[in-house]
């Protein structure tokens, strides 16, 4: 009986453990992400051991941001609908390698370069790509889905 009750416990203690997990947020992340997005509401930060990301909703959308480690912004992502995606990135996509490829999800990315790029998820069978375009229609870069 005393096994079977600090079984009990012990499923308890990890299971209420993990719902409490607090991410130690960089300061430079926090302070940069406030002055860059003061009108973001259901802020959800997490720590994906090579990054922290931070995903929230304000009048753009859902977007999530991603941080270093140490604290700078690499980038963020604005979730869009397809029907967003400007005409000469379509038309550009339709003329490349990837026109018989399903289009999965679509963001606006933001990163600390400068740049803005359209990231598509390209699908076909079990393989899946992210191809980028600036607002011109020109593939800037491709890269594998995680």
């Amino acid at each position: 009986m005393k096994y079977l009750i600090f079984f009990i416990a012990a499923i308890f203690f990890v299971a209420t453990s993990a719902d409490a997990q607090v991410i130690n947020v960089p300061k430079k992340s926090q302070n940069h992400f406030g002055k860059k997005y003061p009108n973001a509401k259901e802020v959800n930060w997490a720590n994906n051991v090579t990054d922290y990301q931070v995903k929230f909703k304000d009048e753009n959308g859902t977007q999530r941001a991603y941080y270093h480690m140490d604290g700078t912004w690499n980038f963020t992502e604005l979730y869009i609908d397809r029907s967003k995606v400007p005409a000469d990135v379509n038309t550009s996509l339709s003329k490349s390698r990837f026109s018989d490829w399903a289009v999965g999800s679509c963001a606006l990315v933001e990163n600390n370069k400068g740049q803005k790029l359209y990231r598509l998820e390209m699908k076909k069978g079990i393989e899946k790509k992210f191809v980028f375009y600036d607002k011109n229609g020109k593939e800037i870069k491709t890269a594998a889905t995680t």
